[in-house]
């Protein structure tokens, strides 16, 4: 039953994915963590976000010299975080892992879907970090 929910979670968040162009994570995790422990979903996860990604970036491939300098900041930010962010899944316990993702995400998801936005106006300033 549990992976029927995973895969009816999985195609409403592609389909939002699909239709946004963002958002996959943003629904899946939250819903998903429900059902399975960060340890198990997270390499789920960074597997489909690769063949998602992959398939996005293959077919915007002509656009990507327009936007790498603004990209790589995030990049250098992302290697860093997604190594100190490991290390630190690690060694919390995985309810904690699912309170602090609901306690962070939730409020930023119902902003969004209430349409509240803030445009990033120092993007130089908060691309490494952000990553």
């Amino acid at each position: 039953m549990d992976v029927v929910v995973l895969v009816l979670i999985t195609f409403i968040a592609a389909t939002v994915n699909g239709a946004l162009g963002y958002g996959f994570s943003s629904i899946t995790v939250p819903v998903a963590l429900l059902f399975y422990t960060n340890r198990i979903l997270n390499p789920a996860l960074v597997l489909v976000e690769l063949v998602i990604n992959g398939y996005v970036l293959f077919i915007n491939r002509k656009s990507v010299p327009n936007i790498w300098w603004r990209v790589a900041p995030i990049l250098i930010g992302l290697l860093i975080g997604v190594a100190i962010g490991s290390y630190i899944l690690s060694l919390v316990h995985p309810s904690w892992v699912k309170f602090v993702t609901y306690f962070m995400l939730l409020p930023l998801i119902l902003l969004q879907a209430a349409g509240i936005r803030k445009p990033i106006k120092a993007e130089k300033a908060i691309a490494i970090p952000f990553g």
